[in-house]
């Protein structure tokens, strides 16, 4: 119970701290940075106006309320009316303006405010962008040194604050214990930030190194796989010239053109929707789709190619279905599937496509009783490790549909997966998002 609360009040204060700096689709992260930096100032400032007040420094207590009243009201600029560039620029310099006028008023080099400065400039470095980084360095620098030099030479002007030594102790303490809090929390945030950036960078070098991979894959591919088919072409037209044939020659050869001609141009197919995806930067139009409908065209086609190879071919999809998904790219996952399944299933077995609701996705179960996948290539079925294989009537599969099954149905927001036992069938899962209707 009570890990259970705690879980939730941690929640609710990240929902908050959310709340309270904006959120990432409005604000970008330098100036959230800037609201959460607003934030943590304005506690220590509103922290610091009482405090001084009871040790005996109202003057100051009275500053610290101005520059509360001034954080206030850049943070308001920044966070409700996004100027924020502007909300860094007051904010700084009325920062300054007041650690400097609180100098002279809290005795000096003998109290806090040097250490302030130091606090104010590492969150001013923070906040602040790029190209001002010199400009409030030398700012801050200037003032420091501007203060020591003038006490130096004018030691009248600073004022003993502090009306006992218990009062002069109990702020410099406090001044220490939040000059290390602000700078532990200004270094968790910036490492944080650092290991960050290495981790994306770390994926995207990952993510070009998977995609070049990707690419020398494909142009092998083609390179291999297109190259054979077309020499067969060229070969049985130089014997067809020649008439040197026989009948049963003509009708084998020409089974093994068709086998040949159909394998190119599914892979051809499946490079031109490869090719398409890479052209559109991976973006993925997805629309309403009924899915009897969008499969209609495959399953005709496929009907057909099973009925030439004496496989029976079963449908049972739920009319009712409606996905959010890209039409293309569904039909390209389901008549890959279902290729393979006439590939690797013999004359007279079965293939069964089978599409229900399930929660609140769309499960396609694909089964057939063909050879199935040896253990072996289980692990490397979705990837272009996969080799080539050859089907029960010597079709031949380049490894290329499964991969951008994979791909098409995680760009879709669903999941794809298989069970298999060799020789005695396959069971391919596509679970998609359906649409709700509002």
């Amino acid at each position: 119970m009570i890990p259970e609360m705690i879980s939730r009040i941690v929640e609710g204060l990240k929902r908050l701290v959310y709340v309270l700096i904006g959120p990432s689709m409005h604000f970008n992260p330098e100036n959230q940075i800037f609201n959460a930096i607003c934030l943590l100032a304005i506690l220590i400032i509103g922290y610091g106006v009482p405090f001084n007040y009871y040790n005996g420094m109202g003057i100051i207590a009275a500053l610290f309320a101005f520059l509360l009243l001034v954080l206030c009201f850049t943070y308001y600029l920044s966070r409700f009316k996004k100027k924020f560039k502007y909300s860094i620029i007051l904010s700084s310099l009325i920062i300054l303006l007041a650690l400097g006028s609180i100098y002279f008023l809290n005795n000096g080099i003998k109290g806090p405010s040097l250490l302030n400065l130091s606090i104010a400039f590492f969150m001013i470095m923070i906040i602040s962008p790029r190209g001002q980084y010199w400009l409030w360095a030398i700012l801050c620098m200037t003032t420091g040194l501007g203060l020591l030099f003038f006490e130096y030479k004018n030691p009248g002007y600073i004022q003993e604050a502090y009306k006992d030594r218990a009062a002069f102790f109990a702020d410099t303490a406090s001044t220490y214990i939040i000059t290390i809090l602000v700078t532990f929390l200004g270094l968790f945030y910036l490492k944080t930030a650092y290991f960050k950036e290495k981790q994306d960078a770390a994926a995207k070098t990952a993510a070009l190194e998977r995609m070049n991979y990707e690419k020398s894959k494909f142009f092998s591919i083609i390179a291999h796989d297109l190259r054979a088919p077309l020499a067969s072409i060229q070969s049985y037209m130089e014997l067809f010239r020649m008439d040197i044939l026989s009948i049963e020659e003509k009708e084998m050869m020409d089974r093994k053109l068709t086998n040949a001609l159909s394998g190119t141009q599914e892979m051809l197919d499946n490079m031109l929707s490869w090719s398409r995806a890479e052209l559109n930067d991976g973006k993925t139009a997805m629309e309403i789709n009924k899915l009897h409908e969008a499969l209609n065209s495959v399953i005709m086609i496929q009907k057909a190619a099973s009925k030439e190879k004496k496989i029976t071919f079963t449908v049972d999809i739920d009319t009712s279905l409606e996905l959010f998904s890209n039409v293309h790219m569904l039909q390209l996952i389901v008549r890959n599937i279902i290729g393979n399944a006439i590939k690797f299933t013999p004359s007279d077995g079965w293939i069964q496509l089978n599409a229900s609701r399930y929660g609140k996705d769309c499960l396609i179960a694909i089964r057939d009783n063909g050879n199935g996948i040896s253990e072996e290539n289980k692990s490397e079925i979705f990837s272009l490790k996969a080799q080539s294989t050859y089907g029960t009537d010597n079709e031949k599969g380049i490894g290329l549909g499964l991969f951008l099954c994979k791909e098409y149905t995680h760009a879709q927001g669903g999941k794809i997966w298989f069970e298999s036992q060799k020789g005695e069938g396959t069971v391919f899962y596509v679970s998609l998002p359906l649409h709700i209707h509002t």
